[in-house]
């Protein structure tokens, strides 16, 4: 068999060398049959080339916007060949070989594309102009995002450079009134932010704050951690539609936030700094030396009406028909000096005889309240090539409040990045770190600097602070501030990464994976220099950290069927929190007190305590974006969730949504003249809210110490019944909306209107002690929100050197407890009787009315002289305060006469922004926000201490009644309220109107600042809460109590 395979290869050999010969002559035949046609072919084709390059030239230009600003990144397209084109760099500049007399095609989003012929131009410069209608920028909407013209539900987006030149500490800043349906209360303190809410109250325990998604991924960290400065814009979800697919977390709303990216073009380095200052925007002050003076006077008079008027009076300022004898003698045993004799009858401690005498005071309010110091300071830089984009930004932020003692800082940071690996796999990651100093020990102004007396003393005679300046038990505001070693520090690392799939069939996989670390230390040590140390020190170290992790997997698929349009998307989610902390203190330490709480050790009385919690949660969305025509769009959704806190028969729940709108303007029988667009929109979804306790659905276990004669033992008991039923807080949405564009959309109109009811409220329900529990976690009740919003946003004035647009935003939200713990009782009321559900009184909830509704006593004043015997049938007196008494039975009676008096939520809230950008360089903008028709409790108006201790102290410095002085809305200084069934509180209003915000900046011209290199150049100044137009008789009506302050800062920002 071997040998016959050799011949076989042995006569190919043959047979091919035999035709090689053959085949060598082909060749030469054939290279010279075709060889000429080749040399022609070849001269030909490179004739051609050199008239196509013949006929083709360059052209270049600048591209810039209306003030004459370069626009980077612009795309430049040769019209008909989307192959040839370029984009302009970081001054506007563009270069482009085209054919002659070809058209350039511009594009920016955010402004109209433009077709411009060359006409055989070798330079052109071309202003773009900004889009007003804006209909097909990009909304992001959760998992995903659509053209703001497919939008189906109710979705607000917030642009952050209207907000550039505010200075802002917190995100929260920046919408502060300025989104209708979104309700914030500044903070007064130094580290800004506040509490926010979309559209009212959802619940009665469990919270109502929004979720919070960050670069599209859920956010567990605080908003604090969040440079205002990297945002690049905020979607604000409303309704149930546009929330569901967030499904058990989504009852309060979402807010989206999307951080800056790096853009094409030559690598951007930006600046700013800004420096400023800050005071109360209201002084609300004790008595002065002099008013302290009087008050004491007249709170005697009142409280000893048995002593001649004049016994109170200063001996040197007596009335006209008053001696100083009788004033003397209407004393039994006057001292010699006169004043120290008057100084006594006002009850002055010696330390107040002795500093007055010798002409000394103290300004309380001036060493608590004073002007803070504000500074702010970012650096980013940021770029992108074909296949990679970067952004890189740290901040440093550092705040004095206007109280002494409140300050904050916070340094942050955050790394973008995106890489096009190949032309199927995107990956990426987002992170940010925050390090935030929380170790202020602010003065204790809330009562204690109200209660010191001018003539008190600051420190005592070795020069150590004074631990009660009056003598009396009222201790100095200073001590903690001076005394108190206190650090706390909270460092928080939130990271998103990320891995995008192309597949076959238009079908894109996402995965993601965001960890989140937050670790906190809080170390506080008070020494016996201080009442609060005792007599040995007082310290203690608390240490806690978290992790989470959320991991998610997503699949979208878009496609187009000649009219048809769907956009599908999966997601399957798993989440796990995790919590750790520990508690340590100790007291009475030796051999003394100098390591603080660094020598906890070092105590003779320690404590222990630690909690550690775990919960974890999976969930499966999906999701159906359905076009018909681009004019019927559809939107539906279903979310199942699952979380570990729930009783153990309901740990899942499912959230529907369905949405529809109606382009009604592009039909073709519509033909209304200057509607641009006209969209009817209408939403229903179901939400869930899951924000309890970690296990309120187990038996909770609390411990007890006993002695038992030769050593403690410890036992444990239960506090609460567990329950298997607990299941998920339910809220049910309805939204009608419209979107109405007038004029080419220079007036954008969006109103909306929404109906939501929340089930199976989250409430602790109280149990009696017979059964040995003190409370069960149970779902019980039902709440409805009623409201309306509306936004309008204009164009007024839109020229090459002035442009003025407005934003007016709207809204009212009424809610309503629909049914509570389900327990009913027969009352009389006007004379018949009737069945009704038991409110609660402790907490002044009342089916059939609002949350915020007040229930108490409707005051008509003070009871003057001349009202003397009426005032007399309620054992009052006049300068007290005078309520109705509904049933005219001369007595007070709680659930008589108690009545709804109004509402602690505002009734109305409207924002009103104008912006003007004037001869190229200048703008200017200011904000105006009011919250109208509401009530908040004042209780210094009861001056509930001036009959027991008033006499020892100084009080706030508020008006007060007296024979000489009769007024109506307050009362006298030692008012008798204790006839009040229930208690009596004063209500004022809490309406304000104020001058929220107001910038100006003015942008140095690109001719100067290019000369040293920088792109962009700008100085501004920002104003916030200038002017507060109130009623409210406290320091400020939207932190009521506190003092609210107003800043004026200067900043720059340059661009490299």
């Amino acid at each position: 068999m071997k040998n016959n395979d050799s011949l076989s290869v042995h006569l190919v050999l043959r047979l091919f060398k035999s035709d090689l010969s053959k085949i060598k002559q082909a060749l030469i035949i054939v290279l010279v049959l075709f060889m000429p046609l080749t040399i022609i072919k070849a001269e030909n084709t490179r004739i051609l080339m050199e008239t196509d390059q013949q006929q083709k030239k360059q052209i270049s230009g600048v591209i810039k916007d209306v003030n004459n600003e370069p626009i980077i990144g612009a795309n430049v397209l040769e019209k008909g060949n989307t192959s040839n084109g370029t984009v302009t760099d970081e001054n506007g500049i563009f270069s482009l070989n085209i054919p002659a007399n070809a058209t350039l095609h511009i594009s920016y989003i955010g402004y109209l594309d433009q077709d411009v012929p060359t006409g055989g131009k070798s330079t052109i410069d071309i202003i773009l102009k900004e889009d007003v209608k804006a209909l097909d920028e990009l909304i992001v909407v959760g998992y995903g995002s659509v053209k703001k013209s497919d939008l189906t539900g109710s979705v607000q987006r917030v642009n952050s450079d209207i907000y550039k030149n505010q200075n802002m500490s917190q995100i929260t800043d920046m919408l502060a009134g300025t989104v209708a349906g979104f309700n914030t209360v500044q903070s007064s303190s130094a580290a800004g932010g506040g509490s926010i809410e979309i559209r009212g109250r959802t619940s009665l325990n469990a919270s109502t704050a929004p979720m919070i998604v960050l670069d599209g991924s859920i956010f567990n960290g605080s908003l604090r951690d969040v440079n205002p400065q990297d945002v690049e814009s905020i979607e604000i979800l409303k309704d149930a539609s546009s929330s569901a697919i967030y499904g058990a977390r989504a009852a309060n709303g979402v807010v989206m936030i999307t951080t800056k990216k790096g853009k094409k073009g030559k690598t951007m380095i930006s600046f700013s700094s800004q420096l400023g200052t800050s005071n109360t925007t209201n002084d609300f002050k004790p008595y002065d030396e002099e008013g302290y003076l009087i008050y004491k006077r007249d709170l005697l008079r009142q409280k000893n009406p048995s002593m001649p008027s004049y016994y109170y009076d200063d001996p040197n300022n007596l009335p006209n028909n008053v001696t100083l004898d009788q004033w003397r003698n209407a004393s039994n045993n006057p001292q010699d000096d006169n004043v120290k004799e008057w100084l006594g009858r006002l009850s002055f401690f010696g330390v107040e005889v002795d500093n007055y005498v010798n002409g000394r005071t103290v300004d309380w309010y001036k060493e608590v309240i004073g002007t803070g110091i504000r500074q702010k300071h970012d650096l980013s830089i940021s770029g992108a090539t074909e296949n990679t984009s970067y952004f890189w930004s740290v901040d440093y932020q550092k705040n004095e409040g206007v109280v002494r003692g409140d300050d904050y800082s916070a340094i942050r940071t955050r790394l973008n990045f995106d890489f096009n690996i190949t032309p199927w796999l995107n990956a990426g990651i987002n992170t940010h770190f925050s390090d935030r100093n929380e170790s202020a020990v602010p003065v204790s102004w809330r009562d204690n600097l109200y209660y010191m007396s001018p003539y008190g003393s600051k420190y005592e005679e070795d020069g150590s602070l004074k631990w009660y300046p009056n003598t009396f038990a009222l201790a100095s505001p200073l001590l903690n501030y001076y005394e108190q070693e206190k650090l706390r520090k909270v460092n928080s690392l939130f990271a998103t990464g990320y891995l995008n799939f192309s597949l076959p069939f238009g079908i894109n996989y996402k995965i993601s994976f965001q960890p989140n670390y937050i670790f906190t230390n809080d170390y506080n040590f008070y020494p016996s220099s201080i009442p609060a140390g005792g007599a040995g020190g007082l310290g203690s170290r608390s240490d806690s950290k978290s992790f989470s992790w959320i991991f998610d997997n997503i699949l979208n698929w878009k496609r187009q069927f000649q009219q048809h349009s769907f956009d599908v998307t999966l997601l399957y989610s798993t989440e796990q929190n995790n919590g750790w902390s520990t508690t340590a203190s100790n007291q009475l330490f030796v051999p003394n007190q100098k390591l603080g709480f660094s020598g906890l050790q070092f105590g003779t009385n320690p404590t222990v305590s630690s909690n550690d919690t775990k919960t974890s949660a999976d969930a499966f969305m999906g999701r159906i974006n359905y076009s018909l025509f681009n004019k019927y769009l559809l939107t539906a959704s279903v979310r199942r969730d699952g979380y570990s806190a729930f009783g153990v028969k309901n740990p899942r729940a499912t959230f529907p949504a369905l949405a529809f709108a109606w382009k009604l303007s592009d039909e073709d029988f519509f033909n209304l003249p200057n509607v641009y667009q006209l969209k009817l929109r209408t939403s229903w979804g179901l939400n869930g809210n899951r924000e309890i306790g970690e296990y309120s659905a187990l038996a909770q276990l609390n411990s007890v110490q006993h002695f038992n004669g030769s050593k403690v033992q410890v036992g444990v008991y239960n506090s609460s019944l567990p329950n298997k039923e607990l299941k998920w807080e339910r809220t049910e949405a309805f939204n009608v909306g419209m979107d109405l564009g007038l004029f080419e959309n220079r007036i954008d109109i969006t109103g909306d209107f929404y109906i939501m009811n929340t089930f199976d409220l989250l409430m602790s329900r109280q149990l009696p002690q017979i059964t040995g529990f003190s409370s069960i976690m149970t779902n019980l009740g039902q709440l409805r929100n009623v409201g309306a919003e509306l936004t309008i946003n204009t164009v007024n004035i839109d020229k090459k050197d002035f442009k003025w647009t407005s934003s007016l935003v709207y809204s009212a939200n009424r809610n309503k407890i629909i049914k509570l713990f389900g327990d009913f009782e027969e009352v009389e009321i006007n004379g018949e009787k009737v069945r009704r559900e038991v409110p609660d009184y402790t907490n002044n909830w009342f089916p059939g009315h609002a949350i915020d509704q007040i229930w108490n006593y409707k005051t008509l004043g003070i009871w003057q002289i001349s009202e003397k015997e009426e005032a007399a049938k309620y054992r009052l007196e006049p300068g007290d305060w005078k309520a109705v008494d509904v049933d005219n039975n001369g007595k007070y009676e709680a659930l008589k006469d108690k009545q709804f008096i109004g509402y602690e939520e505002p009734r109305h809230r409207l924002g009103f922004r104008n912006s003007f950008d004037f001869l190229k360089y200048f703008s200017v903008s200011f904000f105006i926000r009011a919250d109208l028709g509401h009530l908040a409790p004042f209780s210094y108006a009861l001056q509930l201490a001036g009959a027991d201790t008033g006499d020892k102290r100084n009080s706030f410095d508020i008006p007060y009644w007296t024979p000489d002085n009769p007024i109506n809305d307050y009362s006298r200084i030692v008012a008798r309220t204790n006839v009040y069934g229930g208690g009596l509180m004063i209500y004022k209003s809490r309406s304000f109107v104020r001058l929220q915000d107001v910038s100006c900046s003015y942008s140095l011209p690109n001719t100067i600042t290019q000369r040293f290199g920088i792109n962009n150049m700008e100085l501004y100044y920002s104003g916030h809460n200038l002017l507060t137009f109130s009623k409210w008789p406290g320091w400020d009506p939207e932190s009521l109590n506190s003092p609210m302050y107003k800043s004026h800062t200067l900043g720059v920002r340059i661009t490299l």
